[in-house]
């Protein structure tokens, strides 16, 4: 006798074909694909504290990027807030540094906020920090020296390019004083900053990439809203990159796992046409 609810009802099999994955691991093996760099998650996809997200995410992503994106507020964080147990989670960690910084305070005022920072996350170990470019030249050289003072080496600091502020205009900046590159490709196309894939010796210093479908209206858009040109420019972003980890910088449940179904999908895709 043969029981309708195996898998070899077709019904069953086509719905098994559609269902959305819900981890990095169930995602590699719906689409027979093997990620070749750490995926992250943001530690905002549900609407509570970063600890709550943590816990959360630490199942289905091999790493998270924690958000500090206020200076003052996360300097505040108590143990409430980052409770020493995240530490034993299995995951690996990045941190996001704050978009407020107010450069035009001068390097001290900064630098006693990004070291408090630093201190704040040490316990869980991050292998990296994401920085905005400061709004103010001839930082990045003396922050690098703090930095080294401190025991961090630049290499671990991720200059991103976003809104007013590529790259290639401190590109010499950033080697000078050891930097590494985070690529954003939403801002890559809001902004027109192509001009950053011509930078020289580029991918031996991107050790992450932000992937999202589009940025509108400040508002990072699933990868189901990615366009042709866009699936284009991903494309050439992972065919060239070399570095740790892809975060998928969604900040919502649906959409985060929704593009990484989709990047599984065109990974599996683009493998096939190899």
């Amino acid at each position: 006798m043969t029981d309708s609810s195996t898998s070899t009802d077709p019904d069953r099999r086509e719905k098994a074909a559609h269902q959305r994955p819900d981890s990095v691991a169930t995602t590699q093996q719906k689409w027979t694909v093997e990620f070749p760099y750490s995926i992250a998650a943001p530690s905002f996809v549900l609407p509570a504290g970063a600890a709550e997200n943590a816990v959360f995410l630490a199942d289905r992503f091999p790493e998270i990027a924690l958000l500090f994106f206020e200076a003052d507020a996360c300097l505040a964080y108590t143990e409430e807030d980052l409770p020493f147990t995240l530490a034993d989670l299995p995951v690996s960690w990045h941190v996001h540094m704050p978009l407020d910084f107010e450069w035009s305070d001068g390097l001290d005022a900064v630098w006693r906020k990004i070291d408090g920072l630093i201190d704040k996350a040490t316990f869980l170990s991050p292998h990296a920090y994401v920085l905005h470019p400061p709004t103010e030249p001839d930082i990045l050289v003396p922050l690098a020296a703090r930095l080294r003072d401190k025991g961090v080496d630049p290499a671990d600091f991720l200059v991103e390019n976003i809104r007013g502020y590529s790259l290639p205009p401190i590109w010499d900046e950033m080697r000078e004083g050891g930097y590494s590159a985070c690529l954003d490709i939403g801002h890559i196309q809001a902004y027109n900053q192509f001009d950053i894939l011509d930078l020289p010796d580029l991918w031996c210093h991107v050790q992450m990439l932000h992937i999202y479908g589009a940025e509108k209206g400040m508002q990072h858009q699933s990868l189901s809203e990615m366009d042709k040109a866009g699936q284009d420019l991903l494309r050439t972003l992972l065919g060239n990159f070399t570095g740790r980890t892809l975060t998928l910088e969604l900040f919502n449940e649906h959409g985060l796992f929704q593009s990484l179904d989709l990047l599984g999908q065109w990974l599996s895709g683009w493998g096939d046409e190899q």
